[in-house]
């Protein structure tokens, strides 16, 4: 665990989420374990890893948000609307942090997800994994073009 990344991280989210949305970020040190490690694989310099864990940060909480829609709960609304903003804010965020790549790489990930919840299958997703694949993909692709040169 890394305790200075994860606080750096949710520094940052807070400073950059709008405050009025009233949403507070939290992950479980399981969760968190599930990306760090990750990035303890790749060779990434810190700035970015801090962006790569705001960005599965705010993917998780959203999808925890929409998972917690059910009918009849008093808190319905409130969890569509934090996890739409949530989803909108990992937009803001991802560019601003100049991921757009990661972004192409989520989307067709996140639509499936979304359909199948919609259709009500609530299978486990893992945003860890798609982050691994997509840092094995961009590292793959970075050696093929510095072969290149």
């Amino acid at each position: 665990m890394n305790p200075k990344l994860i606080e750096d991280t949710f520094r940052l989210l807070q400073a950059e989420m709008s405050q009025i949305a009233g949403i507070q970020l939290s992950l479980s040190p399981a969760e968190c374990e599930q990306l760090l490690t990750v990035l303890e694989r790749h060779d990434l310099e810190y700035d970015r890893k801090v962006h790569l864990l705001g960005i599965y940060t705010i993917l998780t909480v959203a999808a925890q948000r929409h998972m917690e829609c059910v009918p009849h709960h008093p808190d319905l609304t409130r969890n569509i609307l934090d996890g739409d903003y949530l989803y909108s804010f990992y937009l803001q965020f991802a560019v601003k942090c100049r991921e757009l790549d990661l972004v192409a790489y989520m989307a067709p990930l996140i639509k499936k997800m979304q359909i199948k919840r919609s259709n009500g299958e609530f299978t486990a997703h893992h945003p860890a994994r798609d982050f691994d694949e997509f840092l094995i993909q961009e590292r793959k692709q970075r050696s093929r073009t510095s072969k290149a040169i």
